[in-house]
C-alpha cells in the first residue's frame, strides 16, 4: 500500500514544536475523543517531543468519511511517519487500539516502539464497558459517559458538541462491540500503565493485567484522578513520559516490585552483596533452590533501597516481616514459590504477603487455622472450585495486616477476619467474634487499616497501609533493571 494512501486514511495532527530528531510520540484518544483530549500535552511537550495525535473517523477533519477504527491503517501510517525512536501512547479505548498497533508493527517487521503507554485501559482480554453500550439511546448514553466516565455533565447542554460527539462515540464503542482478544506471545516491548485512583470503571488493581502482555518490563503509576485525567493531570503524566529519574515515593504511595528470581540468575548469585550474617544464614540452607531464593530476595532488597537512597548495608526485614524504618523508607518483603514482593512506603507501616496459586497439603486444616467463624460459614457457601482462591484471598490480607502491625507469626490469624467483603474492594479488618473481647484485637485497632488486593496473574498479593487510599507504583524488575549499586545496566 502506498505511503500517500495510508497516510490519507488515518492522518495526524502535530501539536508541538520539537528539535531535529526528537522523538516522537503517538497518541490515541479514549472513545469519541480527538486531537484536543491531548491539548495539555501541547505545552508540557512543546520543544521535547514530537506529539502526534491520530485523527480518527468522525471527527476533526474527518467528520464526513464513513469506516470504522482500523488499528491495522493506524500501524501502517505510523510506519510510514517514524524516522527516529517513538513511543505509543493510548487512553482508555485507545489504549487496546495502540495495543492492537503494536502488534500489526510486529506483524509487519516494523521497529518497535520505544514504550507502550496506556492510560485508564482496561487490559485487551477484559470487556470495554462502552462495548455494552450500543443500544442506549443518545441521552441514556451520555448520562452514563458523564456519570461512569467523568466526563462533563455540560455535555448535556451544549447541542453542538453532543452533534459531533456522539456519532465519533458510536463508532469507536461499536469497534469495541466486536473486538475479540486473541492470544499471540507478549510483546518485547515495556507498558508503562497510567490509573486514576478514583476512576471509577478501570482501578489501579485492574491495570495490573496489562503486565501480562510483556516480556519486558511493566510499570504502572496511579494518580490522585478520575477516568480522563489527561484533561486534569495531563502535566504529571508528561513529566513522567519525559524524563525516568531514581523512584521517591510520596506520603500518599506505595511501591510495590515484583521479581521472578528464576528470571534474575545474577541476582540469587550475588553472595558477596549479603552481610556477614546473611551469608551465614544463606550457607545454612541444605536445599540449593532455597538458598537462591534467599540470596536473591535480600539482593532485590538491597539494590531496591540503594535505588531509592537508603543508607547501603541496610539489613533485610526482621524475622515476621516487620517493616524496617532506618532510613526514611519503610518496607515489608514477601516470598513465594520463586517470586518476591516488596512495598515500600515512605516511613509509614506496610505489610505485603504474596501467594502463588497451589493446593496446601491439607486444605481443610488450612482453612480451620487461617479463617474465623464467620469466614468458614462463608467458604462452606462457596462453589467448590472457588473456594481455594477465597481462601488464599483472606489468607493474604491477613498475613499483610499482621506484618503491617509487626505482630507476624505470633497471633492466631482466626482472631480477626474479612467476612462479608467483596473481591475487587478495599478490605477492612474487624476483630472475629471470638476475639471481640480480647485487649490485644479491639476494634479500635484494626479499624484504621484498609488492605489493597493486586491480581497477578499466577499470584495473589495484598498490601495492608493505615490509611484510607493510597496511590500505587508497580513495578516489575528484569534482568539488568537493578543493578549492584555503583554499576551500570549494560545498554
Amino acid at each position: 500500500m502506498p505511503a500517500e494512501h495510508v497516510l490519507s486514511e488515518t492522518p495526524f495532527a502535530s501539536l508541538t514544536r520539537y528539535p531535529p530528531g526528537a522523538r516522537t510520540l503517538f497518541c490515541l484518544p479514549y472513545a469519541g475523543g480527538d486531537v484536543t483530549a491531548f491539548w495539555a500535552w501541547r505545552q508540557a511537550f512543546d520543544g521535547v517531543l514530537d506529539v502526534r495525535v491520530a485523527m480518527l473517523p468522525g471527527r476533526e477533519g474527518r467528520i464526513a468519511e464513513p469506516g470504522a477504527l482500523s488499528p491495522e491503517l493506524i500501524a501502517r501510517s505510523i510506519a510510514a511517519h517514524q524516522r527516529t525512536s517513538y513511543s505509543i501512547y493510548g487512553h482508555s479505548m485507545g489504549g487496546r487500539v495502540a495495543f492492537e498497533v503494536v502488534r500489526e508493527l510486529r506483524r509487519l517487521g516494523v521497529r518497535a516502539p520505544e514504550c507502550l503507554y496506556v492510560g485508564a485501559a482496561h487490559p485487551p482480554e477484559r470487556q470495554e464497558t462502552l462495548g455494552r453500550w450500543t443500544g442506549l439511546g443518545d441521552e441514556d448514553l451520555l448520562d452514563e459517559v458523564i456519570a461512569r466516565l467523568g466526563a462533563p455533565a455540560e455535555l448535556r447542554t451544549q447541542p453542538e458538541i453532543k452533534a459531533l460527539l456522539l456519532p465519533a462515540l458510536r463508532t469507536d464503542m461499536e469497534w469495541l462491540r466486536r473486538y475479540r482478544f486473541t492470544r499471540q506471545e507478549p510483546l518485547d516491548v515495556p507498558i508503562v500503565a497510567f490509573a486514576g485512583a478514583h476512576d471509577q470503571e478501570v482501578t489501579h488493581p485492574t491495570m495490573l493485567g496489562w503486565a501480562r502482555h510483556t516480556s519486558s518490563t511493566f510499570r504502572l503509576h496511579t494518580l490522585d484522578a478520575a477516568h480522563l485525567f489527561l484533561a486534569t493531570h495531563g502535566d504529571q503524566v508528561a513529566r513522567t513520559i519525559a524524563a525516568d529519574p531514581r523512584p521517591s515515593v510520596t506520603a500518599d504511595e506505595v511501591h510495590v516490585w515484583l521479581a521472578n528470581l528464576d528470571e534474575l540468575p545474577e541476582m540469587c548469585a550475588a553472595v558477596d552483596e549479603l552481610s556477614p550474617r546473611e551469608a551465614a544464614r544463606a550457607a545454612r540452607f541444605r536445599q540449593e533452590d532455597h538458598r537462591r531464593g534467599f540470596v536473591g530476595g535480600s539482593v532485590l532488597l538491597r539494590r531496591l533501597l540503594a535505588e531509592y537512597g537508603a543508607e547501603p548495608g541496610v539489613a533485610p526485614a526482621r524475622s515476621g516481616g516487620v517493616p524496617y524504618a532506618g532510613t526514611q523508607l519503610a518496607y515489608s518483603l514477601s516470598r513465594s514459590g520463586g517470586l518476591v514482593l516488596v512495598a515500600l512506603t515512605a516511613g509509614r507501616e506496610v505489610g505485603a504477603d504474596l501467594e502463588r496459586f497451589r493446593p496446601p497439603a491439607d486444605e481443610q486444616a488450612f482453612f480451620e487455622r487461617v479463617l474465623d467463624e464467620r469466614e468458614r460459614d462463608e467458604y462452606a457457601a462457596l462453589p467448590e472450585e472457588l473456594r481455594l482462591h477465597s481462601a488464599l484471598r483472606t489468607w493474604t490480607a491477613k498475613e499483610a495486616l499482621l506484618k503491617a502491625i509487626g505482630d507476624g507469626p505470633r497471633v492466631d490469624p482466626a482472631l480477626f477476619g474479612f467476612a462479608g467483603q467483596r473481591p475487587g474492594a478495599t478490605w477492612v479488618p474487624e476483630a472475629a467474634p471470638e476475639a471481640a473481647h480480647t485487649a490485644e484485637w479491639q476494634a479500635e485497632r484494626l479499624a484504621e487499616w484498609r488492605v489493597t488486593h493486586l491480581p497477578l496473574g499466577r499470584a495473589l498479593a495484598a498490601i495492608a497501609v493505615r490509611a484510607p487510599r493510597f496511590l500505587l507504583r508497580f513495578e516489575t524488575v528484569r534482568q539488568g533493571r537493578l543493578v549492584r549499586p555503583g554499576v551500570e545496566a549494560a545498554g
